[in-house]
């Protein structure tokens, strides 16, 4: 399997670009690569010594790689983090958080959610995803039932809405602190908000960057 120890960043010449962007048009036209005498013929090189010469700097830049010796063994860069993407099944569904009461925080991956589904353009392994349970945050017009996307991170700011663990308990509020406590602050007057010391069992698990309600 083709290894890309580091993103493509150093510039391409006018040429580089012109061979790059035939290979991938190429890959997009057959399923696979052209080659060395095809590439050679498409740009009228004289050898394919000149083929090997490009090759090689659009390796040795991030953008290409290729096995040598094989057959049409060449791998943009571009398109091998495509059949990545391809591969990986997406966004975990864990299981379920209060919004309300905490409840037990189990994580028992259920499904996927895809980034487009999520609304969200890029795929982050630090994501996962939580049904809601409970009304408490309506107010940011979160619903019972709604999947919540939660971005790992240990803290956030005071109008973020946050996934947090309370001892084997997960609820989802806002996070307030002052010198002794803890408040995890609900969106709706109709629930209260939860006082914590500073010294209970509270883990900040991520801050919620998106939601989808399922179709019923």
């Amino acid at each position: 399997m083709p290894k890309f120890t580091m993103a493509p960043t150093q510039r391409l010449t006018a040429k580089q670009e012109k061979v790059l962007e035939f290979i991938e048009g190429y890959y997009a036209d057959h399923g696979n690569a052209p080659t060395f005498s095809e590439i050679a013929a498409h740009f009228h090189f004289k050898s394919n010594n000149a083929v090997t010469d490009h090759l090689k700097m659009l390796e040795k830049k991030g953008y290409l790689e290729y096995r040598r010796g094989m057959s049409r063994s060449l791998i943009p860069a571009r398109i091998h983090r495509i059949r990545q993407e391809e591969k990986e099944p997406g966004i975990p569904i864990v299981g379920t958080i209060a919004a309300g009461v905490p409840i037990e925080a189990v994580e028992n991956v259920e499904s996927y959610l895809t980034p487009q589904e999520a609304g969200l353009s890029n795929r982050d392994q630090s994501r996962f995803a939580l049904r809601v349970r409970g009304e408490s945050m309506i107010g940011r017009g979160i619903h019972d039932g709604d999947i919540v996307v939660i971005a790992r991170q240990k803290t956030v700011g005071p109008h973020d809405v946050a996934a947090v663990r309370v001892g084997n308990e997960a609820t989802l509020k806002y996070v307030r602190r002052d010198r002794n406590n803890i408040r995890l602050v609900p969106d709706n007057p109709l629930v209260k908000t939860l006082i914590l010391c500073a010294t209970d069992d509270v883990e900040i698990l991520g801050k919620a960057v998106s939601l989808v309600r399922p179709r019923l």
